[in-house]
């Protein structure tokens, strides 16, 4: 299928996850469906939607921004509409839905099948896209950890609350062994200088993803990604204490590729650039 309709795009690539945020002329789209799912959230104002039509579900109404449809694997659907629109598409892999349902044991099927929808609107889905928007232009700090948190959010989301099939209600336990938790800290704290990401520290820990997110906030206080953000800092800090590297060397010990980019996120969590935290000291 040939997308002449958009003019301009840029996307996120994530395992089971692809966001691309898009700008679509007026067209009309008969589509047959796909292998993957899709949900697609109005970003701009004045849309002149003509006609949605996702499987028996339909629509004839504009939409306003913040509204969103859903279009499950292999269903077909019917689009037109007349304005220029800025939108937000996830493309979910099922095999990756199906598993994380499995994983957090919301579902006893072992295939997941979600509602078409169409004219929705969700205050939570508006904020987890909010926050992947602010991704597509931040150079942040552990953005690889917070996008793939913020997907585990997204996804449950969606088996909660746009599934065919009821979920199972989830069973509060405690946070992390004490023997786990260490081996996960000792983990971050050795490979402060590379990027990490939540499969592995979840593999270290012997769990899901999911459990692994939720354990780990209940043992420590904050998310994974968080937590490797103080740690970065701190040890800028305690490496600028010692005097011993250049403000360049400790950018790369911590895990920055410049000293542009450290600079600007060490100003951003301790409130001075590392200059001037050395002549404070």
């Amino acid at each position: 299928m040939k997308e002449t309709w958009i003019s301009e795009r840029r996307t996120i690539q994530l395992p089971g996850l692809t966001i691309d945020r898009h700008i679509s002329a007026p067209n009309e789209l008969d589509f047959p469906g796909c292998n993957h799912h899709l949900l697609c959230l109005l970003l701009s104002d004045g849309n002149q939607q003509k006609l949605t039509r996702i499987g028996e579900q339909e629509s004839e109404k504009p939409q306003t921004k913040g509204d969103f449809w859903i279009c499950p694997a292999q269903v077909s659907g019917v689009w037109a509409w007349d304005s220029t629109d800025e939108s937000l598409m996830f493309v979910i892999d099922p095999l990756f839905l199906n598993q994380t349902a499995q994983e957090v044991a919301l579902l006893n099927e072992n295939k997941v099948e979600l509602l078409s929808t169409v004219s929705a609107y969700d205050p939570q889905i508006q904020a987890i896209a909010r926050l992947f928007i602010t991704e597509f232009d931040a150079d942040s700090i552990g953005r690889q950890l917070y996008v793939e948190s913020l997907t585990q959010v997204f996804i449950i989301h969606l088996l909660r609350q746009y599934c065919a099939f009821a979920p199972k209600k989830l069973h509060d336990v405690g946070g992390l062994s004490n023997n786990r938790l260490e081996q996960v800290l000792d983990y971050i704290h050795t490979y402060l200088d590379r990027p990490l990401h939540l499969n592995e520290l979840a593999e270290i820990s012997g769990i899901s993803q999911y459990h692994f997110c939720r354990l780990f906030k209940q043992s420590m206080g904050v998310a994974p990604y968080q937590y490797v953000l103080q740690q970065r800092m701190e040890k800028a800090k305690e490496l600028l204490q010692q005097r011993k590297y250049a403000i360049a060397e400790i950018a790369l010990l911590v895990g920055f590729a410049d000293q542009s980019r450290f600079t600007r996120h060490f100003r951003k969590y301790v409130g001075v650039t590392p200059k001037m935290f050395l002549r404070k000291k």
